[in-house]
C-alpha cells in the first residue's frame, strides 16, 4: 500500500510496519476478502461504533489515544460469554500462535496511551 501521488517515496507497509519492534505492532492476516467487515460483523455494529477511522484505517495523535481508549475499551471488552460468541462466528479465523483480532487492537491502544504515542491503523487488501 504505496501512495506514489503524495510522496513517491512513502510506503505504510516499508516505512510504518517494519520500523515497529514486535510488541508496538499488532497484524492480523485473514483469508475473508474484507477483514474489517468480519471483525465488525463478529463484534456487532453497536460495538464496531465505537471504534474510530474509517473501517480500520485511522490515525491519531497520543492525545487522541488517549480520548478515544474509553470507547475502545467498550468496543473491546467482552464477558466470558460475549467472547465466545464472537470467537464462535466464521468470520474471525487465527492460528493459536497468533494473537486475535478481538485482543491485539486493544493491547495496542492501552499500551499508546499508557507511554504517550499516537497510533495508525491500515487497512490492507492484497488480491
Amino acid at each position: 500500500m504505496c501512495y506514489g501521488e503524495a510522496d513517491p517515496d512513502f510506503c505504510v507497509i516499508d516505512d510504518v510496519w517494519t520500523d515497529q519492534p514486535g510488541d508496538g505492532l499488532f497484524v492480523s492476516v485473514n483469508s475473508k476478502e474484507y477483514a474489517v467487515a468480519s471483525l465488525f460483523h463478529a463484534i456487532g455494529p453497536a460495538r464496531a461504533s465505537f471504534l474510530p477511522g474509517w473501517c480500520g484505517n485511522f490515525l491519531l495523535t497520543s492525545a487522541q489515544v488517549r480520548q478515544t481508549l474509553p470507547r475502545v475499551e467498550r468496543a473491546l471488552t467482552f464477558t466470558e460469554a460475549e467472547r465466545s460468541a464472537a470467537d464462535a462466528q466464521d468470520w474471525l479465523h487465527y492460528s493459536p500462535r497468533e494473537e486475535s483480532v478481538l485482543d491485539g487492537p486493544l493491547r495496542l491502544w492501552r499500551a499508546a496511551a499508557e507511554n504517550g504515542l499516537g497510533l495508525c491503523g491500515v487497512a490492507v487488501h492484497v488480491s
